[in-house]
């Protein structure tokens, strides 16, 4: 009941009251730290604070809500089509739902004028419609924090000037810097984020992490020309910090380079053992190139019918694509060989390529993925060797 109240003063706040009394408004910038409570929290979290003790308001904006429940959610969201939307709750229940998370948050007192806060407050009212909630989600372009970044410079009436970046960086080098922790989930978004992700970002693009947003503000001054430089950031404080630091236990033999060369090495033994045994080597290899086309078909939906950025070009294609389904049924099929051989001719010279010019393509290649290329060639190799040797 009160949240409800408070979110009803606030709609009705907006409209009568006059710019002058914005002064005992404050806005903040709350930034949740990366925590490893799940996938998407691993980036961090944005949220708007608009605080008021002279009204009892004291509400957190929200851009970063979606619903699961909703039909086919990972289709659509693989696809890029999921829509987000802003929603609002009481401060203290924010705060409790983020400490019940232990998670670090971040308080930014931005410094607005009256004038700013009024227009921060129409712009904000015009979003609760309900008509203009929801919002196409976009990790790097449109997400819960560059949502706020947009808004911040919308209403400023002041030139922002944000620092100089310290050193040049790609998208593909933020998003890693959040899941370096995670080999494995590393290696997945390196296999699905293609050439654009290589381009260089300039500090505006940076903002797309919740870290980056805090620490550009916290650099950040504002004035037109002329005037003195105050900083955009009053004051700081830390909210709340988490009581105990996960850092998730990493070993060698657990990471992706590490499975490759051992599943290389297992399947040279079987070669090496197995020659014999084709039905077995068969199966083997057949659940191998499943795994290949299950990925492949990964990739190509996400290269020809995502509108994700940065998923095409990607040239990881070359060697996980849906075409090694024939390489799967070939194993079986004997009325097949024919295309089966013409397949495995084609994949190892396309394998062996791809890995010979591996520094001239255009894309930043996973090193993992080496051996799992390797195996590949090495399967449709012997495929074309127990051919001759049956000639023979």
């Amino acid at each position: 009941m009160r949240y409800i109240l408070l979110l009803l003063a606030l709609m009705l706040f907006v409209p009568i009251v006059k710019s002058e009394s914005y002064e005992n408004l404050q806005v903040s910038l709350l930034t949740v730290k990366p925590r490893s409570n799940e996938i998407y929290t691993i980036y961090g979290h944005s949220a708007l604070r608009l605080q008021d003790d002279s009204t009892g308001i004291d509400i957190v904006f929200n851009w970063g809500t979606f619903d699961t429940s909703k039909p086919n959610f990972a289709y659509y969201f693989m696809r890029g089509e999921t829509d987000y939307y802003l929603s609002t709750v009481d401060y203290v229940l924010f705060c409790r739902a983020y400490a019940w998370g232990n998670s670090t948050v971040v308080e930014q007192i931005l410094n607005l004028s009256s004038e700013e806060k009024e227009r921060l407050m129409l712009i904000l009212e015009e979003n609760l419609k309900t008509e203009n909630r929801n919002y196409r989600y976009n990790f790097l372009f449109d997400n819960c924090t560059t949502r706020i970044r947009d808004i911040i410079e919308d209403i400023s009436l002041k030139k922002i000037e944000y620092p100089e970046q310290q050193k040049t960086t790609t998208f593909r080098e933020l998003i890693y810097s959040c899941t370096s922790s995670y080999p494995w989930m590393s290696f997945g978004i390196n296999l699905i984020i293609g050439s654009g992700a290589d381009s260089i970002v300039n500090t505006r693009q940076e903002m797309f992490l919740p870290e980056h947003l805090m620490d550009v503000f916290r650099n950040s001054v504002v004035g037109n020309y002329g005037e003195s430089r105050e900083n955009l950031v009053l004051s700081e404080l830390t909210v709340m910090e988490s009581t105990s630091v996960e850092t998730p236990k990493n070993y060698f033999w657990t990471s992706p380079l590490f499975v490759g060369v051992a599943v290389f090495l297992l399947y040279l033994i079987l070669i090496l053992l197995y020659n014999k045994h084709w039905k077995l080597l068969a199966s083997c290899f057949a659940l191998y190139f499943c795994a290949a086309t299950i990925g492949g078909i990964i990739i190509f939906f996400l290269v020809f019918f995502s509108a994700h950025p940065c998923v095409s070009p990607n040239w990881n294609l070359v060697w996980l694509n849906p075409l090694h389904i024939v390489g799967v049924v070939g194993f079986f099929f004997k009325k097949t060989h024919s295309l089966f051989y013409w397949y495995h001719r084609v994949n190892f010279v396309l394998l062996c390529l791809f890995l010979v010019a591996w520094f001239l393509i255009p894309q930043k290649l996973e090193i993992a993925i080496i051996p799992y290329v390797i195996t590949l060639a090495t399967i449709s190799g012997y495929s074309l060797f127990r051919k001759k040797q049956i000639k023979k």
